[in-house]
């Protein structure tokens, strides 16, 4: 699977309450699901844990059924900043009980005192990839240097 490390201004990244997450998953159907999601931060091991604080919810549905069948799902991440992080992982533990459980349940009613929690996930990275536009921009004029407009091309004439 994994192994893919990420580096600590990426785990700073996504640790900073300012950033916004963004978790798509896939439903068993192939329905793909995108939404907001505030609980994800980095975890000693230098995987991504996740909280899912709603039972019912088609996210923790989707996670589930990516854990059982080992399918990827996806992350991004927004610094206050504005850089973009892609990271995709699959989700290889789910905590819903027990010790460890109840130390993140402790730590869950800390940050959001009404809520719920109806799972940890621990997902295992494959992929990191900066998506900020300056970075792309350079990536893609690196690499495809023949991709360029007609118009920038008429205007070097």
């Amino acid at each position: 699977m994994g192994n893919v490390k990420i580096s600590q201004e990426i785990i700073d990244a996504i640790n900073d309450p300012g950033s916004i997450k963004v978790l798509a998953s896939i439903s068993r159907t192939g329905e793909l699901h995108v939404v907001p999601k505030g609980t994800i931060t980095v975890n000693e091991e230098g995987n991504i844990r996740y909280y899912e604080l709603l039972e019912g919810s088609q996210t923790n549905k989707n996670v589930t059924f990516a854990l059982w069948f080992g399918r990827k799902i996806a992350i991004n991440i927004i610094t206050p900043d504005r850089r973009s992080y892609q990271i995709k992982g699959i989700p290889v533990k789910s905590l819903v009980a027990g010790k460890e459980y109840q130390k993140h349940y402790e730590r869950a009613m800390e940050l959001i005192p009404d809520s719920d929690l109806a799972a940890v996930y621990e997902i295992e990275l494959t992929d990191v990839r900066e998506e900020s536009y300056p970075v792309r921009f350079a990536e893609e004029a690196r690499d495809n240097p023949l991709y360029i407009h007609l118009d920038k091309l008429a205007g070097q004439a």
